[in-house]
């Protein structure tokens, strides 16, 4: 209990520090029309938001804003983009409840970010999947049609993300697929003890990846690790009820460069 409070502590204060470099352009989702009362659609407003924060020439801060709410259909973040982002999530994502609300189309990922470069993720804010539904879902549905991860990275480089929190994704928290030079720190990641294949972190062929400070607690794996990786380093997770950090699924890289573990 005193390492959770500690590890919050510490997220809070990571959230309230600022940046060396101030960015020169700060953009925020109601620029883009968004409503944010956490029933109107407000994808279209962050897609917007995404792409002109992405073709900006300076430094951008694109800002979610506290005290909202704003329900985001399965999206794809693309990158290149020219230059740093940091998003803001001070206010509250989430995801549309029932499977059926999903439509035909992309149903791999919520939140999928891929080929972006030097983004922070920060803000003090909550990514909440409402992956209730997908839970309840009969076994033969599930293994006919899996849910998504609820936050992707894929082909990324120079990821932070720090001091949010994500919370009852429909499968997977938080996910790096083929990517490098991740920080994923003064996280808190949550669902049910009983919510299905729910794990935290979840890396695949990544490389230098630190993942510290913090506190997960979910229906599987707080952290897994599959394929080749190289570099990843867990250190400070508070780590339960579920799975804990599986060491058969670290053993293809502690031959490699896995260090520090504490759980």
């Amino acid at each position: 209990m005193a390492r959770a409070v500690l590890l919050l502590l510490a997220a809070a204060v990571a959230v309230l520090l600022p940046d060396a470099a101030e960015p020169r352009i700060l953009l925020t989702l109601d620029d883009f029309g968004a409503v944010g009362d956490g029933v109107a659609d407000d994808t279209k407003a962050l897609a917007g938001a995404w792409a002109a924060a992405c073709a900006a020439a300076d430094s951008v801060v694109l800002n979610v804003p506290a005290g909202r709410t704003f329900r985001i259909w399965p999206l794809t973040l693309a990158g290149p983009c020219s230059s740093e982002i940091k998003l803001l999530i001070s206010g509250n994502i989430v995801a549309p409840e029932s499977p059926g609300d999903w439509g035909s189309g992309e149903r791999r990922h919520w939140l999928h970010f891929h080929k972006v470069q030097d983004l922070k993720v920060t803000g003090g804010g909550i990514i909440d999947g409402r992956g209730q539904q997908w839970w309840a879902r009969e076994e033969k549905n599930r293994a006919a049609q899996p849910a998504p991860k609820a936050v992707h990275f894929e082909d990324c480089q120079g990821i932070s993300v720090k001091g949010i929190t994500l919370q009852n994704s429909q499968q997977y928290h938080l996910t790096f697929t083929r990517s490098s030079d991740v920080e994923a720190n003064y996280l808190r990641v949550t669902s049910p003890e009983d919510s299905i294949d729910t794990k935290g972190i979840h890396l695949v062929d990544s490389k230098n990846v630190h993942v510290m400070d913090n506190l997960i607690s979910t229906g599987d794996d707080c952290v897994s690790i599959v394929g080749n990786c190289t570099d990843v380093r867990l250190r400070a997770i508070s780590c339960g009820p579920g799975h804990g950090i599986r060491r058969s699924r670290l053993t293809p890289c502690l031959s490699q460069t896995l260090r520090t573990v504490y759980a």
